[in-house]
């Protein structure tokens, strides 16, 4: 039996206070529209329907409402377990 990580992806902020000897390995942050443009959230969709994320963290105070929407709504289509964090 094959162990494998699990792949997350934290969607919001600009990625300084993760863990920068996680990041890229196990854990890909996408920045939210303040700090990263428009295209953030449908780069994390696209990796949602493509299989590549199996948990997606979002930094609520970070998203608008319709990205949050966006990102919610690809990972209940690909059955991706979803973890908000309000503050």
């Amino acid at each position: 039996m094959v162990s494998r990580s699990l792949r997350v992806a934290v969607l919001g902020g600009d990625g300084r206070k993760l863990p920068k000897q996680i990041v890229g390995r196990r854990i890909r942050h996408y920045p939210s529209s303040r700090f990263g443009g428009n295209g953030a959230h449908r780069r994390l969709c696209a990796s949602i329907r493509s299989g590549a994320v199996d948990l997606v963290v979002i930094i609520a105070r970070w998203n608008g409402h319709s990205e949050v929407g966006v990102v919610r709504a690809a990972c209940r289509r690909a059955g991706v377990k979803v973890r908000i964090i309000r503050s």
